[in-house]
């Protein structure tokens, strides 16, 4: 059985197998929430890929919420939430203003119902996604200047395993999680990235790429195991 394994955004990890049985494309959810699709010996991995995508409201409505979301919750990335009721709505809804998210539920649900968390995991998200749209783009292109490692493209995603990625074309990927990490992990994300449109690989050349240009490299490729790429909570 081969196996491709692919970041969708919205849908996080997806592994695609090739199954000689399979007459046609099927998905599955494990118990944890991970996508699998199967498809034909013949089909391509594109196909599987597709028809992820094609069912992405549905899996993500069957997905685990990755947390519970609490009234005048407070993130690491600077974000505040906080809950409202109201009689004249008949589904959750969001706004965002600055740093304050607010989620706004009917009055015959509660907060801890699967549909108002639903709503407070993508409203953070869509905040996350907008504060690293405002904050990453001019920092990789400070960095890049800097250090004369220009890149061809960036795109911020939201993926579940990588911190961020870049191709043989210079086409660099920044997780929308990266925002929430303290400022010298997101400077090494950036500078690993931007190594890597000298050094494709992780190589020794590559990391004398970016003992150069990252102070620190080892230490911080330490340091950074200590988080996982999701919403993180601020204590106290």
């Amino acid at each position: 059985m081969a196996t491709k394994i692919y970041e969708i955004e919205t849908i996080g990890t997806v592994s695609v197998s090739k199954r000689r049985s399979s007459r046609q494309i099927t998905l599955s959810l494990s118990p944890q929430g991970k996508v699998r699709v199967s498809i034909p010996s013949w089909a391509p991995y594109q196909a599987g890929v597709n028809f992820a995508q094609s069912k992405a409201a549905w899996i993500v409505s069957k997905q685990p919420l990755e947390l519970r979301f609490l009234a005048n919750q407070r993130f690491t990335s600077g974000h505040e939430l906080y809950f409202a009721m109201s009689p004249n709505i008949s589904k959750p809804t969001h706004k965002i203003q600055g740093n304050k998210i607010t989620v706004t539920y009917p009055d015959n649900l509660n907060i801890n119902h699967p549909d108002v968390q639903k709503k407070a995991q993508q409203a953070v998200i869509k905040a996350l996604r907008l504060q690293a749209e405002v904050k990453l783009p001019p920092r990789i292109d400070s960095l890049s200047r800097q250090f004369n490692l220009p890149y061809s493209e960036l795109k911020i995603k939201q993926l579940s395993r990588r911190w961020g990625s870049c191709d043989k074309d210079h086409k660099i990927v920044l997780n929308l999680f990266l925002t929430q990490l303290p400022s010298e992990l997101i400077d090494y994300v950036i500078c690993h990235e931007l190594a890597h449109t000298k050094e494709l690989n992780h190589g020794p050349a590559f990391w004398d790429v970016l003992n150069q240009i990252s102070a620190n490299a080892q230490h911080l490729k330490r340091e950074i195991k200590n988080y996982n790429p999701r919403i993180l909570t601020r204590e106290g």
